[in-house]
């Protein structure tokens, strides 16, 4: 026998047994790494889950329904929510679609996308407007100029409640807790200087007047009934230029106790302000002016919607000094649609239940 023949089949041998051997060493190899990439995309869609669920609830907590997207970062991902409006059930009411997206990336260098829906019905706030012009502690009006109205300035057919009710011009309790100097008309209180149904209302003590309302004073002060969208101490305050997107009524909290409310503080909301307004300049509000303490104008204001004061009397404070209106040619107009809007801004969102949905 040949042994070099015999030499060379062994060699040719090993060396298929070495390739058999390298193949399927190969093929485990292959086969754990995509087992690998399979459970890291797994992990990675699990993760994705829980930043779209956690953004979710997240915005849900915020008792707050806004139009634009609302971005959230978790320390697994980041998430967009945002809403696109289904159905007006009525005035105070409004279907929803809510859409959650997380995203988290992979360790092997990938990203995992998950999206959550449901369905959430945003219920306006159930605050009550008594007059373009609440005082519960009194009114002390200097000037000629200057005008309270209350009836409705809103152009018929501009919102669901646009003209249908007037209200008083200005509310003060009985006794004697309006002081005008100068007015229009008979001791200040006819011609002008006050419009509305009636023109002035005092047949409510402030008590009452407050009560009324229906406002959780401090539920707004503290954030247990709406979040405010900003802060006064923390946020500053908002640019109506460039800063709040145009179908948005913000709630402006005001943290650092009384306030001048100066020409480029002009915008729309609601405004929460726990201590005494000062009004300068060329102020100008569309929505809601609520007001701890007492309330100060001068100047050439323009407030389109509602201003009620002395709030602080609904947490026990007493001896609130009358608001004063004084000199200049301010009008405070009584709006049911930017009332309606400011409301619908301090409104809270609750989910329907069965609609809750993984899209993808």
């Amino acid at each position: 026998m040949d042994h070099r023949r015999q030499g060379g089949f062994a060699l040719a041998a090993a060396l298929l047994a070495l390739l058999a051997i390298s193949g399927i060493a190969a093929a485990g190899f292959l086969r754990s790494n995509t087992d690998y990439r399979i459970n890291q995309n797994h992990r990675a869609a699990v993760h994705a889950f829980y930043v779209a669920d956690a953004a979710r609830s997240s915005f849900m907590g915020r008792g707050r329904v806004r139009l634009d997207t609302v971005a959230y970062a978790f320390s697994e991902g980041n998430a967009d929510v945002w809403l696109s409006p289904l159905l007006a059930v009525d005035d105070s009411s409004t279907l929803y679609r809510l859409f959650s997206t997380g995203e988290h990336d992979a360790a092997n260098g990938g990203r995992a996308l998950r999206q959550l829906g449901s369905i959430i019905l945003h219920k306006v706030a159930g605050f009550a407007v008594n007059a373009a012009f609440t005082a519960p502690n009194g009114l002390s009006k200097n000037g000629t100029a200057g005008t309270l109205d209350g009836n409705d300035g809103s152009p018929i057919g501009s919102c669901s409640v646009a003209q249908s009710e007037n209200l008083a011009g200005l509310a003060v309790p009985p006794g004697g807790n309006l002081t005008v100097i100068g007015g229009k008309g008979k001791g200040g209180q006819t011609g002008n200087d006050f419009l509305g149904n009636p023109p002035v209302d005092s047949t409510s003590t402030s008590a009452q007047m407050l009560a009324d309302t229906g406002i959780d004073w401090q539920g707004l002060l503290d954030g247990s009934f709406a979040q405010a969208d900003y802060t006064y101490s923390s946020d500053g305050w908002p640019n109506f230029s460039t800063g709040v997107a145009s179908d948005e009524w913000p709630l402006i909290l005001v943290d650092t106790g009384s306030l001048q409310l100066e020409d480029w503080m002009s915008g729309r909301g609601t405004i929460v302000l726990q201590g005494n307004a000062i009004a300068t300049g060329d102020f100008n509000w569309d929505g809601l002016i609520l007001v701890g303490g007492q309330y100060t104008s001068n100047g050439i204001q323009d407030v389109d919607g509602a201003v009620i004061t002395g709030l602080n009397e609904l947490l026990g404070a007493s001896n609130i000094p009358p608001s004063n209106l004084g000199n200049g040619t301010w009008t405070y107009q009584y709006d049911a649609c930017n009332v309606l809007n400011a409301l619908k801004g301090i409104g809270w969102p609750v989910e329907e239940p069965g609609t809750w949905v993984e899209i993808m």
